[in-house]
């Protein structure tokens, strides 16, 4: 059931006049308040939306009132999208004012998850999106300790609580990255240490899931619908990998041209400082199975090489000879566009990482894996070796 209404829902623009005249008039008139906390429980969800999203409307009139209903609210409303609506219209707004009320109420939502959607073909369930900004703003942005075990908890089931974690590292694109780009916000660089906290916790639960549900999902010994589970579960984790991989792809700066300059990563010691400091988390990127997630990073690999060239070539080698061949990324004509110009570029700017031996054979190698699957220019590029590493 959606929360659209017409012209003939006369209830609702009702309510609607009720808020509206609260700001102003609740302080003498505490019958306003009354009718307020009688709609919160309005059989009809488009009447109670109007309310619950809005109740900051007695907050200089009743606080104490305020934050009553805000409980029975987050205790007893029934409907998803209200409680969503409720979670990002009214609750977000005291995040800074009044964490310890936040945290309350978000712990008596987190205690009725999960929450039956009121529309079973939705996909995107906004109770956990709503969730998940908390989460970062209270971690991230607050470093509060109560949202960091929020955080905890929910990384430990990434399949269940996908929005919630995917949410997370959306709200904080640009937190990653606050260490390197100069920003002046205070505690800049506390909140980046506090958001990388959070994406390792996520990157080692998701990528701990999708190897444990890849084994299962393609072990032909299991039942068929075991095996038709896990590979649901391994998709899921996969996404919430991919998701965090956008992030970071995005928020550094590796997709900027002309019309979109860079932004987290802008010169190069930050690259080599982000190399640095991501590594545990680059790992974990490498080690997921989808093509999307993959191609994001061996992108972002290409874009910060000037920050450890030798480094970075040898994590490109490990990725494409890894995890990436045994998906078949080597298949795909965007793998292939893209490894061709990072070789291109690494003989043309870098060659003299190549008087190493061991590291030759793993351009050789990648070349090779190119070039076996029918791509001409991989072709072309490992039979002109030889003269183009003179």
């Amino acid at each position: 059931m959606n929360l659209s209404w017409g012209n003939l829902d006369v209830r609702v623009y009702a309510a609607e006049a009720w808020v509206s005249l609260a700001p102003r008039f609740a302080a003498d008139n505490p019958h306003i308040i009354d009718m307020l906390e009688t709609m919160v429980v309005d059989p009809v969800p488009q009447v109670r939306l109007q309310v619950a999203c809005n109740l900051q409307v007695i907050c200089k009139a009743a606080p104490e009132r305020m934050w009553a209903i805000a409980n029975r609210v987050a205790t007893e409303e029934p409907h998803d999208g209200v409680l969503a609506s409720f979670l990002n219209g009214f609750l977000r707004k005291f995040n800074w004012a009044e964490p310890e009320r936040c945290e309350a109420i978000i712990d008596i939502v987190r205690g009725r998850m999960p929450i039956a959607p009121s529309d079973a073909k939705r996909s995107r369930d906004d109770v956990q999106t709503a969730l998940g900004g908390f989460a970062a703003q209270l971690w991230a942005g607050q470093g509060r300790d109560a949202a960091r075990g929020w955080l905890e908890d929910w990384a430990a089931d990434p399949v269940e609580n996908s929005g919630v974690l995917s949410n997370y590292c959306s709200n904080l694109r640009g937190a990653f990255f606050h260490r390197y780009d100069g920003s002046k916000e205070t505690g800049a660089s506390e909140m980046t240490d506090r958001a990388q906290y959070g994406l390792e916790l996520i990157l080692r639960s998701t990528t701990s899931v999708s190897a444990q549900q890849y084994a299962i999902a393609t072990d032909d010994a299991r039942r068929s619908v075991e095996r038709e589970a896990a590979g649901k579960a391994y998709h899921t984790a996969e996404s919430v990998t991919h998701h965090a991989m956008n992030q970071i792809y995005f928020g550094s700066g590796a997709n900027a041209n002309d019309q979109r300059p860079a932004l987290g990563l802008p010169d190069h010691p930050a690259m080599t400082r982000f190399l640095s400091d991501y590594a545990a988390c680059l790992d974990l990127f490498a080690a997921s199975g989808n093509p999307a997630t993959i191609h994001h990073l061996i992108e972002l690999y290409q874009y910060v090489i000037p920050g450890d060239p030798a480094g970075v070539f040898d994590a490109i080698h490990a990725v494409l000879l890894g995890p990436a061949a045994r998906e078949g990324y080597h298949h795909e004509s965007l793998g292939n566009s893209v490894v061709v110009r990072i070789i291109q570029r690494y003989l043309a700017d870098y060659r003299s990482i190549f008087e190493d031996e061991a590291r030759r054979a793993r351009l050789v190698a990648i070349l090779q894996l190119f070039s076996n699957v029918g791509w001409s220019e991989a072709l072309r590029l490992l039979y002109d070796l030889p003269d183009l590493l003179r």
